[in-house]
């Protein structure tokens, strides 16, 4: 007999309720479509959620609704085919599929993000769902941390940003036909470099990482090709590593999820 599919938009209604009978926790990937330099494709933050969540869940037996594509993703806007959502869009749209997934039975729904500039507006989104739904766990994993520190671990150029080293190895590892490793370059500005000195590389004398925050900078600041790092450095050796960890995380964040009590379990014990 064949083995039944963990993705949400494969099943029948009559599938998806006996694998809600059995697991009550499923994984929301949300991500963005967004310049991602001239190696990778636009699609590529939302194709590794997809990637992560579903390799998390054959080993794990949850299911994986559709992934949200779009996320907040200005500060890419003046790259041609990137599409952004305003924050309130975004809250709009997860707020909703969350109450329809509940409306169901889910009581454990995983919100996995695969784009950095989605963090806050997810925060808010779930803090706005924990309130409106009592008792439902509600949880958020973004990939940058799910690695365990992996892709600074396995970079050989030091910077770990955007379209760089980390990132493409990931996408070669995981859907190597739409990589263009031809294309693939090492852009570090002046202008980048102070500000991923400043801001973003924690440790760094003198670094403001963590103290203040003034938002991402229009990326087309900082670079003319969209890479921030160095994506010719990129092999999908290092890639399966990276993703490795992101895999083994997140088995950890679904088991941890399964055996939290419900918000009002707690409440009543």
């Amino acid at each position: 007999m064949a083995k039944i599919s963990l993705r949400l938009e494969e099943l029948t209604w009559q599938e998806a309720k006996a694998c809600l009978e059995k697991n009550d926790l499923i994984i929301l990937p949300i991500a963005s479509v967004e310049q991602h330099g001239p190696a990778l494709p636009l699609g590529t933050d939302s194709f590794n959620a997809a990637a992560v969540a579903q390799l998390a869940a054959e080993k794990t037996g949850v299911l994986v609704a559709p992934t949200v594509m779009f996320g907040v993703s200005h500060n890419h806007i003046d790259f041609c085919g990137t599409m952004t959502l305003r924050p309130d869009t975004l809250i709009a749209v997860i707020m909703d599929l969350v109450k329809s997934l509940h409306h169901h039975g889910f009581k454990r729904i995983l919100l996995l993000n695969g784009h950095g500039g989605n963090n806050a507006t997810i925060d808010v989104a779930a803090i706005q769902l924990r309130i409106i739904l009592k008792n439902v766990l509600i949880g958020h994993a973004y990939i940058g941390t799910l690695d365990g520190g992996a892709m600074h671990q396995y970079s050989t150029s030091g910077i770990v940003y955007h379209a760089d080293e980390g990132e493409t190895s990931v996408a070669l590892s995981l859907w190597p036909k739409l990589v263009k490793m031809t294309r693939a370059v090492r852009t570090v500005t002046p202008t980048f470099q102070s500000y991923y000195d400043n801001y973003y590389s924690a440790g760094k004398t003198g670094s403001l990482t963590g103290i203040v925050s003034y938002g991402l900078p229009p990326t087309i600041t900082l670079t003319p090709t969209g890479t921030m790092g160095d994506g010719s450095a990129a092999t999908a050796e290092k890639g399966a590593k990276i993703v490795e960890a992101y895999v083994a995380n997140m088995v950890r964040v679904i088991e941890d999820m399964m055996n939290l009590p419900l918000p009002d379990q707690a409440a009543a014990g």
